[in-house]
């Protein structure tokens, strides 16, 4: 649990240093960030899924899940305009949202898509549900694990400041952690972001 404990804290610190303080190239930071952050979840635990887990089933639910959440975003955008069109509900909406792709101009694309994919969008699922979630889930149940997981993914976000940023976290954060509660496999969940990440900010940005 101390383990556990230290790595939240420390997921903390490195969010808040990458997206405000900002010391290094964006990406390359996150690059460690989950990194360093899954290492720490293989050496505190055991690998989060067994060989079995990765049959044509949790694959193709994974693929399935990306473009769901796609559209879920896809949709989500849509509906923000026409409320900040009526109600001004988000008014600096443009901003937050140029704000989350500005860093994309770090790195060429490409490199950008693959390190989303690999080791981020992987490091994040390894960590946040491999080992976050599967840690609450031993000691107190599905239900309990999932709330506050959920609720240290979103958190971890506000720092950053950016009210469309946080809400995206708070959505994938019920998405992916439902998921893996659902599924009871890391697999599915693994794919869905590794597939997601790369499409929602380099192949097909939803702006």
């Amino acid at each position: 649990m101390l383990v556990l404990i230290f790595s939240v804290l420390l997921a903390f610190f490195l969010w808040h240093t990458t997206f405000i303080l900002r010391p290094f190239n964006f990406w390359l930071t996150m690059t460690f960030n989950t990194a360093l952050l899954s290492a720490i979840s293989f050496a505190a635990g055991k690998v989060p899924w067994q060989k079995r887990e990765w049959g044509m089933r949790n694959i193709g639910i994974g693929i399935f899940a990306a473009i769901v959440l796609y559209g879920i975003f896809w949709l989500g955008h849509q509906v923000l305009i026409l409320a900040n069109t009526y109600t001004g509900l988000l008014p600096q909406r443009a901003e937050n949202l140029s704000a989350i792709y500005a860093s994309r101009a770090e790195l060429p694309q490409y490199l950008v898509a693959a390190l989303l994919f690999f080791p981020i969008g992987f490091g994040e699922e390894i960590y946040w549900r491999g080992f976050v979630q599967r840690s609450f889930q031993e000691r107190w149940g599905k239900g309990a694990a999932l709330l506050f997981t959920v609720i240290l993914y979103t958190a971890v976000h506000l720092s950053t400041g950016n009210p469309v940023l946080i809400l995206a976290a708070f959505i994938c954060g019920i998405y992916w952690s439902g998921l893996y509660w659902y599924t009871g496999s890391l697999v599915p969940v693994l794919i869905s972001h590794m597939l997601w990440d790369p499409f929602i900010f380099v192949i097909a940005p939803i702006q």
